[in-house]
């Protein structure tokens, strides 16, 4: 008997003290002039310059979602093509944010354009099949989507179509390195 009036009574003191045991997080409104050096950091973790934090960072390139155990290959595959290390490292060419975004808005999106100087075997030409491209070095452009909470990255996409989002005259200043 005494159990059935104990957890009215606990519950009703649950209720009524304060929450602090369990308080949310309110995230901090994104600011645009600390992008740069987040996306530099992330640019420089896909290809093995900077370990990958703590902080789950998650890339999509081509094939779709980079697991845990696949970062070795992600990290080899933004340095390398067909066997060869690219001639340059990874360079961001520009970052251009995407939308109207409120000044207290947590969330932000950026395009960020990111271009190597990568290996190419021989290969057919692009209209004329007789017309064979001989095998070396070419600058290849890639464009990623980067989603920001706060200060923080969730996602780096890769994508072909991303730069049809952006107004070439809000590029951030200060980003192509």
């Amino acid at each position: 008997m005494r159990l059935r009036t104990a957890f009215p009574l606990l519950s009703l003191a649950l209720l009524a003290a304060p929450s602090q045991a369990t308080s949310w997080v309110k995230i901090p409104p994104h600011d645009p002039s600390k992008a740069c050096p987040t996306i530099q950091a992330a640019v420089a973790q896909m290809v093995g310059k900077k370990p990958f934090d703590i902080w789950p960072l998650y890339y999509n390139d081509a094939f779709g979602h980079v697991e845990y155990q696949e970062r070795a290959a992600f990290v080899r595959s933004m340095t390398t093509a067909h066997g060869q290390p690219d001639k340059t490292p990874l360079r961001i060419t520009m970052v251009w944010p995407v939308g109207n975004r409120k000044a207290k808005d947590p969330k932000a999106l950026y395009v960020v354009g990111i271009q190597r100087d990568r290996w190419f075997p021989e290969r057919e030409g692009s209209f004329d099949p007789m017309q064979i491209e001989p095998a070396g070095y070419e600058i290849d452009t890639s464009y990623w989507l980067v989603r920001f909470s706060g200060q923080n990255i969730l996602e780096m996409r890769e994508g072909h179509s991303f730069f049809e989002f952006i107004r070439y005259n809000r590029r951030l200043k200060g980003c192509a390195g």
